[in-house]
């Protein structure tokens, strides 16, 4: 966790799930989505989970060049340090879309066009895994528990599918590698006026109140985030910057 933001509440219901319970109980999707970290063109980057836990506790990562084979690979190897999977299990399309919403609102001239990155596009799936602390992890600090929801999708569009129709504005929203040079990714999320920033702001419950930009340390990308907070640790040679919107 970060001393620089403010920590939450451990939520309840994420205090009280078992892998029977994850199972057997109705999706929560209400309660995943509250509060919650959104990553587009995550890959499974550790970094806002190492940093930024018990700030947050619910992170949703989305990325569609990946399959699930890599995914599970990379669960454990190397996997979430301090952190062990307690549950998991896939989630539909309905759970995730259950008022069936659809994405819209490409303008080609200012997004680029999805269909130049179709080969690139791995088939879709959704993952959700709860994990818990290490009995030998040494971070006292860190919580003992955080939720990932793992989506392989177009990152605007996810977005649109998951916050806009419930009404609900993720805590933060993270733009680190978003994948539009080497990545493959079809348009550019780091535009202020793109696709990703469009679908942000057009949401009725607001925009979050955090960016996390991997990209600049004098402004942020999109220019609602007005006021610098801290900058997070990436590896040796680039760090990730967090604004917060006034």
């Amino acid at each position: 966790m970060n001393n620089n933001l403010p920590l939450l509440t451990y939520p309840k219901w994420l205090k009280t799930l078992t892998a029977e319970s994850m199972a057997e109980d109705e999706f929560p999707l209400s309660d995943i989505l509250t509060d919650s970290l959104y990553y587009p063109s995550s890959w499974l980057d550790s970094d806002p989970v190492r940093h930024l836990a018990g700030n947050i506790y619910s992170f949703i990562y989305v990325d569609y060049g990946h399959t699930k084979s890599e995914i599970d690979y990379s669960l454990e190897n190397p996997g979430f340090r301090r952190y062990h999977i307690i549950g998991r299990r896939p989630v539909s399309e309905h759970e995730l879309n259950p008022k069936g919403a659809k994405p819209s609102g490409i303008d080609p001239r200012l997004d680029g066009r999805p269909e130049k990155s179709e080969r690139f596009i791995k088939p879709p799936f959704c993952e959700w895994i709860i994990f818990a602390k290490n009995q030998n992890a040494t971070r006292s600090t860190a919580p003992e528990r955080f939720s990932l929801l793992y989506l392989c999708a177009d990152g605007a569009a996810a977005f649109q599918i998951l916050f806009t129709p419930n009404r609900i504005r993720p805590r933060a929203i993270a733009i680190i590698e978003p994948g539009d040079g080497f990545g493959f990714n079809w348009t550019r999320f780091y535009k202020p006026n793109g696709i990703l920033a469009r679908s942000v702001e057009a949401n009725p419950a607001g925009m979050p109140l955090f960016l996390l930009d991997g990209n600049s340390p004098t402004s942020a990308c999109w220019p609602y985030y007005n006021k610098y907070i801290c900058s997070l640790v990436k590896d040796v040679h680039d760090k990730i910057f967090v604004y917060k919107r006034n």
